[in-house]
């Protein structure tokens, strides 16, 4: 019985709920849940993360089946558990499979949220359903009830249900400036049930033998008052302007039931109908969680994603967790990048590292006022705003930030004071849970590979705008850096820092990390990829441990993301390490080794099917795990585009596919007509004629359905190596 930790996530309402089996708890949370960290009470700089009090609701549900005087239930609960069940997960749901011969009757606990690409509406209810379907395989008829039991407090009968309201209160610790006063109504409610006195809602059955029968409940969670301080103005959350209360949400989802359905599926199935490892597949599915509930859509077009519900819109994680908007949702990106250049402080040159914490989104938080990591986020939004514009063709923004953009660019050129073109000032990166060496040493040569990246994008910018003299200047620059980079090479890896010459014989997974949007969008990027090439297989042999790789050689950590992120540049570059995925189902976002055992696995925020379940958040143990959702790990559906080498300008109208593995089928998502719910899928195949007689060439080939969504773009076939 392999039983693991999931979530029930609503996309950009915070409504939460964390499903912890083994714990037998099931724990709803008004507003997600919040961490902060230790150096905002210390002054000592990313040692550590820590949970925050939390609001919550409720902590059990009792869900199941009772036959006769027998009942049985799902592990939320104290009580008697089915004796087999069986877990697995999709974007949308958690799905239970339990049979118990006492009862005699095979169930589906289906556990579904609601989100479909384009469309606010279908994806931001505050509400989940659950499914239970219920198969008699036995000769006999047998009649069951089927019961949800949710205990809230100050609850009263409603028809059909249960509703409560009740009173957030914040604890010590969570910022909420101005955020006061809110309410938390929840519904549960069903079809046609019935609600005894302690507020179980039950329905009772007759199945003949070999019948089946579905059964539905809703569980909603609505907060009406304004919960987001965003520089003084105060917003509700973006669904308050559809429905009024949780009974409106209610009878929407009732009313749609079909077409949520429709929806959902579709959205799914560009994941799992692609022919990719079913690994990969349990890794996106938990990675959407993780998405759907770091997600904060307020009204007046607010939104952003909060890191692990502490910093809202967290440059550096959203530098990579934006492979999945880009694929599915490019509006949200623009609304991040309009948002950043709001909190920018002109003249400061920086870019912050994130615009608040918890229920403020009052400015920058991580690292104190004058913010941290300023050449990586820098960097991370130029080249954010160079990929918005060429893979969707908007150019609104370019004119728009040509100020900002002449700053951030003049600050990353003054961070060198060496004359090497690498960074010697605000050297501190996103490695921030790293070794000394990979989180601040100067001239490191993972700037500088992401320097030569953002020089490239910003130059092509610059000429768009007709800026010859900033053209000039990242052309200087990107010359610099690569006379230092050539200069530097050792054989096999660049060194981790140019200025820590103690260092060279040590290997990092970061140094190739600022080639995957250039690679992606088909950007000429004057830099030495077969060197680049080189550097990543041989870090990646020097660094990988049972779970996947560490940040370097002198590196006892690592995380998910970063391997998900170095497998789609290894696919870009020719190169197929997508056989690692069924190494990550074991590792935590963060995860840490001391030789080669697991030490501690920090905010099990990754967890799927074979994922370690130990409740060790950097130091603390708790009694329970706090499964958060780290929504960077979503970077991985970037892997569904890079396995077929797949670049794309909507510039030009060309795209560009070198496949490094066959036969491959995925989604062009980005083309997707969602409104109409039609999606453009290409399949790759690959046939090698006999070699009795001598090596003869190799045919591949390509199939489009609902190709005329594509009819003002050029499909090109590369052999593998981009550069």
């Amino acid at each position: 019985m392999m039983l693991y930790d999931s979530i029930i996530a609503c996309f950009g309402s915070r409504f939460t709920v964390l499903m912890h089996p083994n714990a037998k708890q099931y724990r709803a949370f008004p507003l997600g849940t919040f961490h902060y960290f230790d150096w905002q009470k210390s002054d000592d700089i990313g040692i550590s993360i820590s949970t925050c009090p939390q609001i919550i609701s409720s902590e059990t549900a009792k869900i199941g089946i009772k036959v006769e005087d027998v009942e049985r239930i799902l592990p939320f609960s104290e009580g008697t558990i089915f004796d087999t069940l069986q877990q697995h997960i999709t974007p949308l749901t958690t799905v239970f499979d339990s049979y118990d011969a006492s009862i005699g009757l095979e169930t589906k606990f289906t556990f579904r949220s609601t989100f479909y690409p384009q469309n606010f509406e279908y994806s931001c209810a505050p509400a989940y359903c659950i499914d239970i379907e219920v198969h008699n395989p036995t000769a006999n008829t047998i009649n069951a009830e089927i019961f949800v039991e949710l205990p809230l407090p100050n609850s009263e009968q409603i028809p059909n249900g249960i509703r409560s309201i009740t009173e957030i209160v914040f604890p010590d610790g969570i910022d909420h400036d101005g955020i006061d006063n809110l309410t938390f109504e929840q519904i549960v409610a069903g079809y046609d049930v019935h609600v005894d006195d302690n507020g179980r809602l039950y329905k009772v059955i007759s199945l003949p033998a070999g019948a089946r029968e579905s059964v539905r409940f809703y569980h909603i969670g609505y907060i009406p008052q304004a919960t987001l301080n965003q520089k003084g103005r105060k917003l509700k959350f973006g669904y308050t302007t559809l429905w009024d209360d949780a009974s409106e949400v209610l009878a929407w989802w009732k009313y749609n039931n079909e077409a949520i359905a429709l929806k959902g599926e579709l959205f799914e199935a560009t994941i799992l109908e692609a022919s990719v490892a079913p690994e990969l597949k349990d890794i996106l599915s938990s990675s959407f969680k993780g998405i759907a509930s770091n997600a904060w859509w307020a009204e007046n077009d607010w939104f952003s994603m909060m890191e692990i519900g502490a910093y809202h819109s967290t440059l550096d994680v959203d530098y990579q967790l934006c492979l999945f908007f880009f694929q599915y949702w490019t509006d949200l990106v623009k609304r991040m990048l309009k948002q950043w250049a709001d909190y920018y402080t002109p003249q400061s040159g920086y870019m912050a590292h994130d615009v608040g914490q918890h229920l403020e989104a009052t400015g920058n938080r991580y690292g104190g006022d004058a913010s941290a990591m300023k050449v990586e986020e820098n960097c991370n939004y130029l080249l954010l705003l160079h990929h918005y514009w060429r893979t969707t063709g908007d150019d609104s923004l370019l004119a728009e930030n040509q100020q900002i953009i002449q700053e951030l660019v003049e600050f990353l050129i003054d961070a060198d004071t060496t004359g090497s073109g690498l960074p010697n000032k605000f050297a501190d990166n996103t490695n921030d849970w790293g070794s000394g060496l990979i989180t601040a040493s100067e001239e490191q040569s993972y700037h500088g590979v992401r320097l030569i990246a953002t020089y490239s994008a910003v130059r092509q910018i610059a000429d768009y705008l007709k800026e010859p003299s900033l053209q000039d200047k990242c052309s200087t620059q990107i010359e610099c850096i690569n006379q230092t980079l050539e200069a530097g090479w050792l054989g096999d890896h660049y060194p981790i820092s140019f200025a820590d010459a103690s260092s060279s014989h040590h290997y990092s997974m970061w140094t190739t990390h600022g080639l995957l949007y250039p690679l992606r969008s088909n950007m000429n990027i004057n830099i030495d990829l077969d060197k680049l090439r080189i550097d990543l297989i041989s870090s990646t042999r020097r660094t990988m441990r049972e779970h996947g790789c560490v940040h370097s050689t002198v590196d006892i950590r690592g995380w998910l993301t970063q391997n998900l992120w170095r497998d789609c540049i290894a696919a870009y570059l020719g190169i197929d390490m997508s056989d690692h995925v069924k190494r990550y189902l074991g590792h935590g976002e963060y995860v840490s080794y001391e030789d080669t055992t697991i030490l501690e696995v920090a905010n099990e925020l990754m967890v799927v099917g074979g994922a370690i379940a130990d409740h060790t958040y950097a130091g603390e143990t708790h009694s329970y795990p706090m499964v958060d959702g780290h929504p960077r790990p979503a970077c991985g559906f970037g892997l569904l585009y890079a396995l077929a080498g797949l670049s794309y300008d909507a510039i030009t109208k060309a795209i560009q596919c070198a496949p490094i593995t066959f036969p491959l089928e995925i989604a062009l998502t980005h083309l997707a007509d969602w409104e109409n719910e039609v999606i453009p899928t290409i399949r790759f195949t690959r046939s090698t004629a006999n070699w009795d007689n001598g090596v003869q060439p190799t045919t591949i080939s390509y199939q489009l359905d609902n190709e005329y969504l594509l009819n003002d773009w050029t499909i090109t076939l590369k052999d593998g190596n981009n550069d």
